[in-house]
């Protein structure tokens, strides 16, 4: 849906509508819960798990109930709807995450949502779709939301959907660096980064990944 010409959160599902070709049904009834945005400097993994404030506002990076973005990047700050914290009271069917830069919808996973808490969706077993053609038939050696992550590492590799580790180079689909990494493909601007394969399949992440500016998290309840 569009205002005036300007993008909002229903409308970023619309522009996927138009590149791969999904219905209505299946896309008009997502909602916004997390809207996460590069370079600000603030973990993506640590907003996702902080339980929204009692006053929800942008300004203390809480999603309000039918908030719209008027831009991709119209916020600072991560936000995070209070919805999260009620995950498995709302009868989730599906999660949708969207990369997205300079107004397109750029790579895409959708879970399944049935049965989840929100921490446990972000898994392979409960992968049903995405922009990859290999990813649901592919090995991998990390597929989860805390990723690559300890405290004797000093990695933070959250969202982490990778293939293979070889010495950092290394072969995967998506990741959000939360912390300045050691890998050279790791650094290319300010954390949080949000890396993906921008091919059909899994990427050397030292040939050029892509970089987008925001993820964000979409529901679908039954």
């Amino acid at each position: 849906m569009y205002i005036s010409g300007v993008l909002i959160s229903l409308g970023l599902v619309a522009v996927l509508t138009t590149d791969i070709g999904y219905g209505c049904e299946d896309t008009c009834n997502w909602q916004l819960v997390f809207h996460a945005v590069q370079g600000n400097g603030e973990s993506v993994l640590d907003a996702w798990n902080t339980k929204s404030p009692s006053q929800c506002s942008p300004d203390n990076g809480c999603l309000p109930s039918r908030f719209t973005l008027d831009h991709w990047r119209d916020n600072a700050k991560h936000l995070r709807s209070s919805l999260i914290d009620q995950w498995e009271s709302l009868s989730i069917k599906k999660i949708r995450v969207e990369l997205g830069g300079q107004g397109k919808v750029l790579a895409f996973l959708e879970f399944d949502g049935s049965g989840s808490n929100n921490k446990d969706w972000f898994s392979k077993s409960r992968l049903l779709n995405s922009s990859w053609s290999d990813l649901k038939t592919s090995s991998t050696n990390y597929f989860s939301m805390k990723g690559h992550d300890s405290d004797i590492n000093i990695e933070k590799r959250h969202f982490f959907v990778n293939k293979h580790y070889g010495g950092c180079t290394d072969i995967g689909w998506f990741v959000v660096i939360d912390k300045t990494d050691i890998c050279p493909w790791a650094k290319k601007g300010a954390v949080p980064l949000f890396l993906y394969s921008n091919g059909p399949q899994a990427a050397n992440w030292d040939h050029s990944p892509g970089v987008a500016d925001v993820m964000n998290v979409y529901i679908q309840t039954l």
